[in-house]
């Protein structure tokens, strides 16, 4: 085609409106302004207070009640004298709203003006909700006018309370992602980007469908996203620890919109269709992980195994694992240094005697060692806790005082270091020298960095501005990239605990074992219905510390299996005490034998749903996990597009169930079958 044609094709193309477009309008009648097309439709009070009337979405039911959105805001600020007001909307001047209209959505600008000083100035908070053509998301963003000397420090929005459905569960995005049922006068918490909020989102889910609410944040700033129930109404909010830079030339923004909807057809596919499309646009969602920089053997893994100490018992255990599942595990090393666990850091050399040995032995038997270290832990009662200046390196509360945290393990105090200071770079990147040179081993594990939230700083010689905002992550991912680019031996790995997304792409693979689990709080996959062609993970909760008999371990190991992840990570110095115990070793073999044939899967194909085997399939209590079926399967497409069902059966008596499709199939015990479609 010559370019001329290609060029009017390029026209006609883009002049034709595309079947069901849906143009949003705005329209006002009987004191109310109604923003709308044909998948949305939020009537707000057009009088002299700010209200949501009415809301749908997709056709759904009204969604809020009136009267339970009239404060969509509560920021507090820092006066030039101190002052600390916290604001709502009913300690402003509500002015009313204006409309607007761009190339692609229609916007309501509400405004209110607050008197922070004595003067004759105002100063607006202003409000946009937008709809785009064609969506059923409304869009919430925010931005406040400042006197002199003055800056928001902290603001919760946007805040919107739907109706309590009379049954419904609450979905947040901790880890794998979890499901709790919506109780009364509760409140339920996502911290992000950590262990317990590992994505921008939360939901409410129903019979009749999901309400979707999620920042659109694309520096991963800290965060936290809360449901209240209360009184009948469920009460999204933001709660932000804004950045110092937020706040400039008297006026505060906060960097990032909000979305907010209802998917009849519930929470997963409100997930897939909204927050997966807005992650494949981030930094870190953007890259299949066929497309990454990971070396082979790590791809090609299956088994990680969890070894502690370095005496002989572990020794023998470790060996008897190579013997029994074969070469090419990896192992994660704990208590290779001399001072008790989640103490003295980051003093761990020098290591015991015998380790740099021990990690010779494994390595020649083709298996691959990482020891632990932590990235974000100073013990002030360390060695190198003065000489290195480490309170100069320790990440501030507003007071100047130290954030400290204590861990059962140790209890004593550790200080939380703040990644922007070139004093902690320096540590970590001598112990990715030593523990490599020193040691001999295949990389790096480094825990808490993905996993545990971000503090809002406020040291004073510090490099980024005070607050919060994206120094955290950005600064985290500058120590690991340069890391990785002048530290990092060739072939080896850097891998991190917990998945928060926004260090997929910094870390060759998450170890995932953080998402609560009780009775009451049951595990789902949101993660690989977003991220499963993105990232390499390990693990899928805790495996028993002490005994693997009860049950759960299997279950662990099928959920695992399920969700694409790469299996184990347990002591095996637990796999053979009794008959019993070899059991579940024997279980654990014959999935990693099933796994190492899925890789054309589990390597860059998607994650699509959960499904349960119908027939006879026991629905049983697991210990820790509570009522689940012993039966469970997963549907994938492969990286070459191709349907997958996958099986497996976690009881030790066989059962004949029926897939989705309608076959009958027998499965053995603790077996696992692929079936493709």
């Amino acid at each position: 085609m010559t370019k001329h044609r290609l060029y009017t094709a390029f026209l006609l193309t883009a002049l034709v409106i595309p079947s069901g477009f849906a143009r949003s309008e705005i329209k006002t009648a009987d004191g109310q302004v109604t923003i709308a097309n044909e998948k949305a439709s939020v009537t707000f009070d057009a009088g002299k207070r700010f209200d949501i009337l009415e809301m749908k979405h997709n056709g759904s039911r009204n969604l809020v009640k009136p009267g339970h959105n009239i404060a969509p805001w509560t920021i507090t600020y820092l006066g030039a004298q101190g002052e600390t007001p916290e604001l709502t909307p009913a300690t402003a001047i509500y002015r009313g709203y204006t409309t607007e209209r761009n190339d692609t959505a229609s916007v309501l600008k509400f405004r209110w003006d607050t008197r922070l000083v004595y003067d004759s100035n105002t100063y607006p908070v202003e409000m946009h909700v937008s709809l785009a053509d064609n969506s059923p998301l409304l869009e919430w963003s925010i931005k406040a006018s400042l006197p002199k000397g003055w800056t928001v420090s902290r603001i919760d929005f946007p805040t919107v309370a739907v109706i309590s459905p009379e049954s419904g569960d609450v979905i947040t995005p901790a880890g794998w992602g979890n499901k709790y049922k919506l109780r009364s006068d509760t409140v339920y918490e996502a911290n992000y980007p950590s262990w317990s909020a590992s994505m921008q989102m939360m939901m409410l889910d129903e019979p009749d469908g999901a309400y979707f609410y999620s920042p659109r944040d694309y520096k991963a700033c800290g965060k936290l996203m809360t449901l209240k129930e209360r009184l009948g109404q469920s009460n999204f909010s933001t709660r932000t620890v804004p950045s110092e830079a937020w706040n400039a030339n008297g006026a505060f923004t906060l960097p990032w919109t909000t979305v907010t909807s209802f998917n009849p057809e519930g929470w997963s596919q409100a997930a897939i269709d909204w927050y997966r499309p807005f992650a494949l646009t981030t930094s870190w969602g953007k890259t299949p992980v066929k497309e990454r920089d990971i070396p082979e053997w790590l791809v090609d893994k299956d088994l990680w195994l969890r070894a502690k100490y370095t005496g002989d018992t572990t020794i023998v255990a470790v060996n008897k694992a190579i013997d029994y599942y074969g070469d090419n595990i990896a192992f994660h090393w704990y208590f290779w240094h001399n001072h008790l666990y989640d103490s003295h850091y980051p003093d761990y050399f020098p290591a015991k005697p015998e380790f740099a040995g021990i990690v010779k032995q494994v390595r020649d038997r083709n298996c691959q060692v990482m020891p632990y270290i932590n990235g974000r832990l100073w013990d002030p009662g360390a060695d190198s806790y003065r000489p290195r200046h480490g309170y100069e390196a320790s990440c501030r509360r507003p007071d100047g005082a130290l954030y400290t945290e204590i861990y059962p393990t140790s209890l004593v105090p550790n200080t939380v270091t703040c990644p922007s200071s070139p004093i902690w770079k320096g540590i970590l990147l001598e112990l990715a020298d030593s523990i490599q040179n020193r040691l001999g081993t295949n990389g790096l594990y480094i825990d808490q960095i993905a996993a545990a939230a971000p503090y809002p700083c406020y040291a004073e010689n510090h490099s980024h501005p005070k607050g919060g905002g994206e120094f955290w992550y950005e600064d985290y991912k500058g120590i690991i990239d340069e890391m990785r680019a002048n530290h990092l031996k060739d072939g080896n790995i850097i891998f991190s605990e917990e998945n928060a997304e926004c260090y997929i792409p910094v870390f060759d693979i998450l170890l995932t074992v953080n998402t609560p689990h009780t009775l009451s709080c049951q595990i789902v996959p949101l993660y690989p219905l977003i991220y499963s062609d993105r990232v390499l993970t390990t693990a899928y909760t805790y495996t028993p510390y002490t005994d693997v008999r009860n049950g759960d371990f299997r279950y662990q190991n099928m959920q695992c299996l399920l969700y694409g992840a790469q299996l184990g990570w347990v002591d095996p110095r637990l796999l053979w005490i009794d008959e019993k115990t070899e059991y579940e070793a024997k279980f654990l073999k014959t999935l990693v034998d099933f796994r190492k044939k899925q890789h054309d899967v589990f390597i860059g194909g998607r994650y699509i749903r959960e499904f349960i085997p119908e027939g006879d399939n026991p629905y049983v209590t697991i210990p820790v996990f509570g009522a689940d079926y012993m039966v469970k399967g997963a549907e994938w497409l492969s990286a070459d597009g191709k349907r997958v069902l996958y099986v497996v059966n976690s009881d030790s008596k066989p059962h004949t169930v029926t897939l989705p499709t309608g076959k009958k199939i027998k499965m053995e015990p603790v077996s696992a079958k692929r079936f493709n479609v």
